[in-house]
């Protein structure tokens, strides 16, 4: 790849949240109007843009990916794109910032780390790294990196049972007032975030305890001491 200059580009905008991607494509819009985007909002659209038979198929400079599709992993699609598509720079925007994700992450290709939830000013600071020949990561993300590496291993095994699910902060709270009976749209008002942010956190706790339901998640949150 020659770089990760973002001007006179074409990106793809992989984004499920609809408000998210319009935010997106609005910052990209203003920011860097003379780059080409083409949104989606599912893995199986995101896959043939990329991989679709020849003719179908599209050339992109740069590839904005969320993790947690509806249909499935922005992971699978990095791992893809870093063996076939090197031409394609994979960047993921996300709102999961647990050790586990971002490792995953990096390990299968990716070559920056955007947090979402970030004011937009923040978003287009990340996305200019790229005009600068440099990884858009947000510095959530690059102190958690070096966290890390500064932790020893056998501390990190003496943790917090939740901690063993690589549940973030924010889902340790969300999983708490789940386990307490309250509903998306209660948990949502008294962590002071939105009802999407807060589906968001849930549908990760739903995925990082292998659970399906709110009773299974309070369960897990009494087994964990979080009740």
């Amino acid at each position: 790849m020659d770089g990760l200059a973002i001007r006179n580009k074409r990106l793809l905008v992989v984004e499920d949240n609809p408000e998210t991607r319009q935010w997106i494509c609005a910052t990209l819009r203003s920011a860097f109007p003379d780059v080409e985007f083409v949104a989606t909002g599912t893995f199986a659209e995101a896959r043939a843009l990329l991989f679709g038979p020849k003719g179908t198929r599209q050339a992109f400079d740069v590839a904005l990916l969320d993790i947690v599709l509806p249909d499935g992993s922005g992971i699978d699609l990095i791992r893809r794109i870093n063996t076939e598509l090197r031409e394609t720079t994979p960047v993921v925007i996300t709102i999961y910032d647990d050790d586990a994700t971002l490792f995953e992450a990096l390990a299968a290709g990716a070559m920056g780390y955007i947090l979402k939830g970030v004011k937009t000013a923040n978003l287009i600071e990340q996305l200019r790294r790229i005009d600068s020949d440099e990884p858009p990561i947000s510095p959530q993300i690059a102190r958690r990196m070096l966290n890390f590496f500064k932790v020893a291993l056998p501390a990190q095994k003496a943790g917090p049972a939740f901690l063993e699910a690589n549940l973030t902060n924010r889902e340790v709270e969300v999983l708490s007032l789940l386990g307490k009976g309250l509903t998306a749209t209660e948990i949502a008002g008294i962590l002071g975030m939105s009802q999407n942010t807060c589906a968001t956190h849930i549908k990760a706790i739903y995925r990082k305890l292998n659970v399906s339901s709110r009773a299974e998640a309070a369960i897990e949150a009494d087994r964990r001491g979080l009740v």
